[in-house]
């Protein structure tokens, strides 16, 4: 059998040798100065591999982050509620009732009104309001009603979500009121408890945050 040369300096071997060589170094899974790579003899050839699966002696497993830890947290929007009423003290009992509330994991913000053409003016300059705090007894005992109407009719705001509270039941009785105007809560102010009105806003908003053509 012909001799040949190796590769390596000075060493003289046969294709017997070889294949022995070989087979111990890939036993030994001896790998060469490249990182990440190891090198095999066979046949007066040297030949480089990526390793495999199975070469994980000296293999550090690194745990990958996880993919939600990574994502940057989403700030949630507020419920932009607009309190429309002609007593400043149900502006501040409604902000004392409601300081700290989320609504449905979000938390609410509030801009005040206090007469119907007011409000009118503040819905306009704020097309992303939720939900309407609704008097009905302001500058007339229906102006809330009107505005009611000019919201849904003219505005065609027919997704903003309106909640109709009155000092004065006499003059807007709940039965009548929820066939003849589109409204989506009642409540009278004297029943108004702190546990109600939240039990209100969470009934009114309740599908709002996974429908996309509702404000917020």
């Amino acid at each position: 059998m012909k001799n040949q040369h190796s590769r390596i300096p000075g060493l003289l071997h046969n294709d017997l040798y070889v294949g022995k060589m070989a087979v111990e170094i890939l036993a030994k899974n001896e790998r060469s100065t490249g990182l990440g790579l190891y090198s095999y003899w066979g046949n007066d050839s040297v030949s480089d591999g990526v390793l495999g699966a199975s070469q994980d002696d000296d293999i550090i497993d690194f745990l990958e982050e996880d993919e939600e830890s990574l994502q940057p947290k989403l700030e949630l929007h507020p419920w932009k509620i607009l309190i429309a009423d002609d007593d400043s003290n149900v502006h501040d009992t409604t902000l004392l009732a409601l300081s700290g509330v989320k609504i449905h994991g979000r938390p609410l913000e509030f801009i005040h009104a206090y007469s119907a053409k007011e409000a009118r003016s503040v819905i306009s300059a704020n097309p992303d309001i939720a939900l309407v705090l609704l008097d009905v007894v302001m500058e007339t005992v229906d102006a809330g009603l009107k505005l009611v109407n000019v919201i849904r009719n003219e505005m065609a705001l027919t997704n903003l979500r309106i909640v109709l509270r009155t000092g004065q039941p006499g003059y807007a009785p709940e039965q009548q009121v929820s066939e003849e105007f589109a409204i989506d809560g009642y409540t009278t102010k004297s029943k108004l408890t702190r546990s109600l009105l939240i039990s209100v806003l969470n009934d009114t908003l309740a599908n709002s945050h996974d429908n996309p053509d509702l404000p917020n």
